[in-house]
């Protein structure tokens, strides 16, 4: 029987598909304020500010994987009472959280000795603060996220999306530099904690059940584990870069991940708190859990492979668009991150199946494998300067496609071709899209006027969007269909 036939279980997938247009709103509603924001202060700073803050930010993200020790994913998906568990995690977060801030006080000044950047030292103690900030909203997040109450989520969104905006433009203005940046990520911080504590009606008791923390502790373990080999395949380039290569080069760099991330986050994130409560009702119906997974794993495929290729042709349009010539060497930038992004993203959901399937060690055994040749490649890439760098990036993240696959088709039991199976329409029109594009950027279009260059873009990203629909709907009516009938019950 096809997969799009058969029937989920109501009781979760209804409560699923009605989610994901909270979570679209509330992911729609950030990617499209922080573009903004970000652009903005793009044209009032330096790469290097943005460089001094990214420098900070990978001794923070660090740090972050300890405090929370993998506890709120556990949260979500332990089927103990919630409460308890939530009290659990809670005192667990805070504690480790202000242990973690005082070590990373103490240790900033190796830290900026490390990345050759006396500026990062004051910037990361200051900056550090959000550590304890995040650990004391972590539980009433992970309570919504877990009943896929993504409605209170977007409203607490919507007021913080533009919030660190309010602080960070004016004082860019004003010649305040990288203070900018950390004033407006604070604010954005505390208002997120805020308002989290209001909207929650779970507030902690003064009770700590040791029994279940250690359970809690042995799924937290693996997803730990997972969180620092993801750290060191989203950070470990960063890392390399702002060692080797300066906070100028790091800047443009991070600069660039960052808006790939955006734009693929805007339409491809609001899946992914919902996948993961999902597949954790799910997981004693492998059937179920196949059907699902095909699903949304098709639903990825359809918007991750064009945005990656339309990015890879037109990204050195769009950063010279938005962001002018003192950025030189972000488009290319764009144009490769953009497409390892729409390639990754063919087995980005596979980690939320593990995890929804009580096996979070599956993922980051896997993880740790690439790790193995991804951070030697790296290491080598980066003496040859940032282009190679980048390119080496890509390569690493395809060569690790296949061992994606091979571990889906062991634990799922689904077929070795999945991907192709699903995906022929997508790849085909996709291709096809690409090549429209590039004839008409090339063979068309050649304005330097500002004017000219919006509306040619513009036009662009209109055209491919247009080739790629109607290819697909040429070549999967039945998927077009199905999608349409999701969108309608997630508006309903």
């Amino acid at each position: 029987m096809s997969c799009d036939k058969e029937r989920l279980d109501p009781s979760v997938t209804t409560k699923a598909v009605t989610s994901v247009k909270w979570s679209a709103l509330m992911e729609m509603v950030s990617r499209i304020a922080q573009p903004i924001i970000f652009v903005i202060l793009a044209r009032l700073l330096t790469p290097e500010d943005f460089g001094v803050v990214a420098t900070a930010m990978i001794a923070i993200s660090f740090s972050q994987m300890f405090w929370d020790a993998g506890l709120s994913k556990a949260l979500i998906q332990t089927e103990e009472a919630p409460e308890t568990a939530a009290n659990v995690v809670f005192w667990t977060n805070i504690g480790l959280a202000i242990v973690i801030y005082v070590l990373l006080f103490f240790s900033a000044p190796l830290i900026a000795r490390f990345f050759k950047s006396p500026a990062s030292c004051a910037v990361l103690r200051v900056l550090g603060i959000q550590i304890v900030i995040a650990s004391l909203s972590s539980v009433q997040q992970s309570l919504f996220m877990r009943e896929m109450d993504f409605k209170n989520l977007f409203w607490i969104r919507l007021l913080t999306a533009f919030f660190p905006g309010f602080f960070s433009i004016p004082l860019a203005f004003y010649g305040y530099g990288v203070w900018a940046l950390v004033g407006g990520t604070l604010a954005g911080q505390l208002l997120n904690l805020f308002l989290l504590w209001r909207k929650s009606t779970w507030r902690p008791s003064f009770s700590y059940d040791v029994t279940l923390a250690r359970k809690l502790t042995r799924f937290g373990f693996w997803v730990l584990l997972e969180s620092f080999g993801a750290w060191l395949i989203i950070w470990g380039d960063n890392l390399i870069v702002g060692r080797y290569l300066g906070v100028h080069d790091l800047g443009v760099y991070r600069t660039g991940w960052m808006l790939v991330t955006l734009i693929f986050g805007l339409v491809l994130n609001p899946l992914l708190p919902v996948l993961y409560p999902m597949f954790s009702r799910l997981q004693n119906n492998n059937e179920e859990l196949k059907n699902a997974f095909h699903k949304a794993n098709r639903i990825v495929f359809s918007l991750a492979l064009p945005m990656g290729l339309g990015l890879l042709v037109l990204g050195p349009d769009l950063a010279n668009l938005f962001f002018g010539e003192k950025w030189q060497g972000l488009g290319f930038v764009l144009s490769v991150l953009g497409l390892m992004h729409g390639m990754a993203w063919l087995v980005g959901i596979n980690a939320e199946l593990y995890r929804g399937m009580g096996r979070p060690d599956l993922n980051t055994k896997l993880m740790w494998l690439a790790i193995l040749y991804y951070l030697p490649s790296y290491y080598l890439a980066v003496q040859h300067g940032l282009k190679v760098f980048t390119l080496t990036r890509l390569a690493v993240a395809v060569v690790a496609i296949p061992m994606h696959i091979y571990l889906c088709v062991k634990v799922l039991k689904v077929n070795v071709n999945y991907l192709w199976d699903l995906g022929k329409p997508m790849i085909l029109s996709s291709l096809l899209m690409t090549v429209v594009i590039y004839l008409i950027k090339n063979m068309v279009m050649h304005h330097s006027n500002s004017f000219y260059s919006v509306v040619s873009v513009v036009f662009l990203i209109f055209t491919g969007v247009t080739v790629y629909i109607l290819s697909l709907l040429f070549l999967d009516r039945e998927f077009i269909k199905m999608t349409r009938n999701i969108v309608r019950k997630a508006i309903a």
